[in-house]
């Protein structure tokens, strides 16, 4: 098997198959990669780009290349030594008439072999009689459907089966209800004879015909509804609020079996060689879900054909909370990498920045409350809008148990859900695990990392908030969530539910809403927290190789809010905040009579300012007719997610247009792109220096470095589908094989050649000395008190092998009049950096350059040095 070294993320779909991704196999060997990490394969709806709405999990889609596509890659990849991780997805599918499990459970119900697959409600409530699954898909009202004859009986010839056609929705008929709906001038025998008869029986208008076609659909295991009634009535989780996805019970044995058959058999075959699990939260039990797969993973690695016997590769994508902890017991090899995209976020970030952008923002946004208390805020009303179905759901049967307990039935349903959504806003996590903790017999040895601290907190911080007369009730909710009482249902529910209120409200909501710097609002960051000193990243770091060696280190996704490069320029803002506070005050100005009359208001009008320092292309003063759909497209977006002016459900057409005028005038408005430019090409190359960073330390700390598609060169791309975008390989694997030296690349940073440069001459080092990485240690480097603000440094080492890592930060303070990535001009020459060297260290990316033993800097006469850079020891000079 293919050590484990490096990722390269590939978003595989109808436009980019397997078949592409072998034209490009021999360029992922050159630039170094060990594994590529490919999205979900599993036939999924047609026409889908991200692969997540699987609909069939026997077989690869066809518009991906199929088996064959994938055997092919396989076997090219294989032989050049790389290795492939699949991106499964057990949490959920996508509903509709392709989804052959899910037509079962609509025709026959219950009593479908498939309707313990999916996780429904089939008890009664006041939207619907029991047994019954509610469909919300309709475009209006169902009586108004009816009547307007947008409910239509079709015949499948092919299946020999009847369905309800609603634009490009169906809905099957059980067979068994047909032969009953005898009227008018169709008999029996007629309508068993002739489909044409039995589709003009219901399909011919008239008030008759509406009345046979409603009857008929009373009888089915559904009921049909307006796609609005969804986020209140609806009796199936789905994923977070997305109606056409609905969870699975993957927590029951023969659920497992079926959804991971075919993926166990690839893996089995040496087809595939590992698995990242999509949203491991929202299973019912990803501790025991996590365990059973490497089991079975375990258990083929005997029969994978020459293969050694490797622990087996399975990350799990898992946003962890500022201090939470990945419970070992899990026994996976790490996560998706979000967690460091934090960590270096933050170290990237200048501290003396912070008072003076809350000050922007305060006065932006007079009315902010604070980070903390505008998210919780943002989770009650995510609770009791958006997932009120699932909110109402469980305080219904919190409430309910209250009722049969007589110490605590005076309680009100009121007070019941004063102190649920109130606990549920005052989690900073995801959720708890404690129904990974219990069976039917009571307790298992524990398996939760220590997420139980937070849930803890929260209750303190509930004790306070409420009135001393609600104590008994919040000690008994307590105490059942905690699963004193053995209650597994109770311990779910809650769980399922605070995950997704969790995204929704804040990633999909505040951080919409959150202007004070973008680059600290992105998935698997907390804004609250704005930077981190070099002391505290290499305390993160040795944390990382002790107990995660070979979790990822992602920086770019394909559900980042921004693009990587985008959010390291954003970051060179906390070293000139008075500045931007000046500038964004002249472009207000400039830009002011070129607003609507609805829009845009102070805070969207910042939050633009910084999507455009962010994403603004290189080498390109006036915008492209591309950038400004991008950011058009983005605008919308961020509008109804934001829900402050409509949102996606009602959308407020006046706000919009007008902010999307703004943005064409101001596009047009030589004053501000004058300004804008002056302002742009300042920050630009900090902000690269900070990419390059952020490379370097991505492919260096311990773990393993993944490569989202396309960002070996500089990514400032927008929220999705904007960094879902086409990635041109050809132009990449020329660049690549030019050989052209760091040094000279940094002539022409602004191609992004030379960060594609960085990544192949890292993942070169890393694959001469693979143990130096792997397993070697991590300690950190004082640097000399001048320049302690402004570079970090470390070293990898082993009893045999060194490496010493230079990366500067916030180097927008070095000289921020003259930096210059053209010239290096950031480093003076013969400064003292380091205080104690063991060696003479000498440069990998540029030439001649050396630290010798008095932690001096030797530069050639022909460059000046440049603090990003990998040094080795030199043994003959030793």
């Amino acid at each position: 098997m293919t050590t484990l070294r490096a990722t390269l993320r590939l978003q595989v779909h109808k436009d980019f198959t397997l078949y592409d991704a072998c034209e490009h196999i021999d360029y992922y060997k050159e630039l170094g990669i060990s594994h590529l990490y490919l999205s979900p394969l599993f036939e999924a709806r047609p026409g889908s780009s991200h692969g997540y709405d699987t609909i069939d999990y026997s077989r690869i889609s066809q518009e991906r290349g199929g088996d064959a596509g994938l055997l092919q890659l396989s076997k090219a990849a294989h032989a050049r030594g790389i290795g492939l991780i699949l991106d499964i997805v057990p949490n959920h599918m996508a509903v509709g008439a392709d989804n052959r499990w899910w037509q079962d459970v609509l025709t026959w119900g219950r009593s479908s072999r498939y309707a313990p697959f999916f996780d429904i409600d089939w008890s009664e409530t006041r939207h619907r009689p029991g047994n019954t699954i509610l469909l919300p898909f309709l475009d209006r009202p169902y009586g108004e459907a009816l009547k307007d004859g947008l409910l239509i009986l079709y015949y499948d010839a092919e299946k020999d089966s009847f369905s309800i056609r609603h634009y490009e929705h169906s809905f099957p008929i059980c067979p068994e209800h047909l032969s009953l709906d005898t009227k008018n001038n169709c008999g029996p025998e007629e309508l068993h004879n002739s489909t044409q008869n039995i589709l003009d029986f219901y399909n011919i208008p008239s008030k008759e015909q509406i009345e046979r076609l409603h009857t008929l659909l009373e009888k089915q295991c559904y009921r049909l509804a307006w796609w609005r009634v969804a986020d209140e009535t609806i009796n199936w989780r789905r994923f977070f609020n997305i109606t056409d996805l609905i969870a699975l019970n993957i927590d029951k044995d023969f659920v497992f079996d079926a959804v991971h058959a075919y993926a166990l058999t690839l893996y089995e075959h040496g087809v595939i060689d590992g698995f990242r699990v999509d949203h491991v939260d929202g299973l019912a039990l990803p501790g025991h879900y996590c365990q059973h797969l490497r089991q079975e993973m375990q258990q083929r690695n005997a029969f994978r054909p020459s293969l050694s016997p490797e622990e087996p590769i399975l990350f799990v994508e898992k946003i962890l909370a500022d201090g939470e902890k990945l419970p070992s017991a899990w026994q996976v090899t790490g996560t998706t990498g979000y967690d460091f995209l934090e960590e270096v976020s933050l170290l990237l970030h200048d501290d003396s920045g912070e008072d003076c952008l809350t000050a922007l923002w305060a006065e932006t946004a007079p009315d902010w409350s604070g980070y903390e208390a505008e998210s919780q805020s943002a989770r009650i009303e995510v609770a009791e809008t958006l997932l009120s179905g699932a909110t109402d759901n469980f305080i219904a049967t919190v409430y309910c148990l209250t009722r049969q307990d007589i110490t605590l039935r005076d309680f009100t349903e009121r007070d019941v859900r004063l102190l649920i959504t109130t606990l549920l806003s005052l989690l900073h996590m995801y959720r708890t695990y404690s129904a990974d903790n219990l069976n039917q017999t009571g307790y298992l040895s524990p398996i939760s990392g220590n997420q139980t601290i937070f849930l803890e907190h929260a209750y303190e911080q509930l004790t306070k908030k409420m009135p001393i007369r609600l104590s008994p009730l919040l000690n008994w909710i307590r105490e059942k969530l905690a699963g004193k009482y053995n209650d597994h249902e109770i311990v779910r529910s809650f769980e399922h539910l605070s995950a997704p209120l969790a995204a929704k409200a804040i990633e999909d909501t505040v951080f919409y809403r959150y202007g004070r710097l973008l680059s600290r609002n992105d998935v698997g960051t907390d804004p609250a927290h704005f930077s981190m000193s070099s002391a505290q990243f290499h305390q993160a770091m040795r944390a990382r190789r002790k107990h995660y060696p070979d979790s990822m280190l992602a920086t770019a996704t394909h559900d980042h809010k921004r693009g990587e490069d985008a959010r390291a320029r954003l970051a060179v803002l906390s070293s000139c905040s008075s500045e931007w506070s000046e500038v964004v005050a002249t472009w207000s100005t400039i830009n002011a009579p070129l607003k609507g009359q609805y829009g845009p208001d102070k805070i969207d009008e910042l939050i633009l300012y910084q999507t455009l320092i962010g994403a603004w292309p290189l080498e390109q003063i006036s915008p492209s007719f591309s950038f400004k759909e991008r950011v058009s497209a983005w605008q919308i977006k961020a509008i109804r997610e934001a829900k402050r002016h409509g949102s996606w459900a009602d959308p407020d057409e006046n706000y919009e247009t007008d902010c999307l005028k703004f943005i064409e005038k101001i596009f047009q408005h030589e004053p501000f792109l004058i300004e804008f430019n002056l302002f742009f090409q300042k920050i630009a190359p900090a902000g690269a220096l900070n990419g390059l960073t952020q490379t370097l330390l991505r492919f260096t700390v311990p773990g393993v470095p993944d490569t989202y598609q396309g960002t070996e060169w500089w990514d400032f791309s927008l929220v999705d589908p904007d960094n879902r975008k086409a990635v041109d390989y050809k132009a990449r694997s020329k660049a690549l094989l030019g050989k052209k030296p760091f040094w000279q690349a940094a002539k022409r940073w602004e191609n992004g050649h030379i960060k594609q440069i960085l990544i192949q001459k890292i993942l070169e080092i890393r694959g001469l000395w693979p143990s130096l990485f792997a397993e070697g240690d991590y300690s950190s480097i004082t640097v000399e008190a001048n320049f302690a603000k402004s570079l970090v440094s470390f070293v990898r080492h082993t009893t045999t092998e060194k490496i010493l890592i230079l990366a500067p930060k916030h180097g927008f303070l070095l000289n921020p009049d003259s930096i210059d990535l053209n010239t290096l001009d950031f480093l003076q020459s013969g400064r003292k950096i380091i205080e104690k060297t063991e060696y003479t260290w000498k440069s990998i990316l540029w030439e001649n350059v050396c630290i010798r033993r008095s932690g001096e800097v030797t530069i050639p006469p022909s460059c000046r040095y440049f603090p990003v850079d990998i040094l080795v020891p030199d043994f003959d000079e030793t």
